[in-house]
């Protein structure tokens, strides 16, 4: 009886480190997605010192178009590419700058490898002097997958910002 209860215990104790070590926690998902959307925004939409976009520059399209793809899937981020680029052009256009704020994540649906968030990022538009002319709120949700031990974005909706920011 006592070989057997140790038997037992060897199980249970290796059954209780095949479930801990089974994979990342929810909340680890969580702030792996609300890292990956945060610096995916702002790498789409920060504009520092709009002086420093050369909206005229051949490569300038090219260039944002590179900066962002490391962030999708292959069909993501074909779906995407062609939205993303707007808004850096009006910010340099009206002479604007933007900053993002914290973005809040709401996890809408968890299956082993894929994930959906809403989230919503707050948007100050500046001038140069760095005077606050306007705060807004970008929206959007995202489908996250696991590909090669990170997360990528295989589909992202956002609703775009209003024309009257700028």
């Amino acid at each position: 009886m006592n070989k057997m209860q140790r038997m037992l215990s060897i199980l249970i104790a290796i059954s209780l480190l095949l479930v801990a070590c089974s994979g990342p926690s929810a909340e680890e998902k969580d702030a792996k997605a609300k890292e990956l959307i945060t610096e995916y925004s702002k790498t789409l939409m920060e504009v520092k010192d709009y002086r420093e976009l050369d909206i005229q520059e051949d490569s300038f399209v090219i260039d944002q178009i590179n900066r962002i793809k490391p962030y999708f899937s292959k069909a993501g981020f074909e779906a995407r590419r062609t939205n993303d680029m707007m808004v850096l052009i009006l910010a340099a256009e009206h002479q604007r700058n933007i900053e993002l704020g914290e973005v809040e994540l709401k996890s809408m649906e968890a299956e082993s490898d894929r994930f959906d968030y809403e989230y919503r990022i707050p948007v100050r538009i500046k001038d140069e002097a760095g005077e606050l002319l306007g705060e807004h709120e970008y929206q959007g949700q995202v489908k996250l997958v696991e590909e090669n031990g990170r997360l990528i974005i295989e589909k992202e909706w956002s609703r775009p910002l209003k024309p009257r920011i700028w």
